[in-house]
């Protein structure tokens, strides 16, 4: 091979490995983007969650309070069934 073959292949690979290397960088970032966003959903669901799980406890208490034999007679008096 001659010099100038030499430096053109030495010049080719060189560029190619850049091209490589800033695909390979790209690629990590968008990774790590990605991986940022699913972690912020997982943490909102985990909110959800945790909200709603309250919101049925809340509602279970009230639900076995409507259904009591005092809120029951409290409504028939209030709706004039009982005297």
């Amino acid at each position: 091979m001659t010099s100038e073959k030499r430096e053109r292949l030495s010049a080719a690979l060189t560029v190619n490995t850049v091209i490589l290397i800033v695909i390979l960088i790209a690629v990590i970032i968008y990774q790590i983007v990605t991986l940022a966003v699913v972690n912020k959903k997982k943490k909102d669901v985990r909110a959800e969650i945790s909200y709603y799980s309250q919101q049925i406890e809340v509602g279970g208490s009230r639900l076995d309070y409507l259904q009591s034999d005092e809120y029951l007679r409290l409504r028939a008096y209030e709706l004039g069934y009982l005297d």
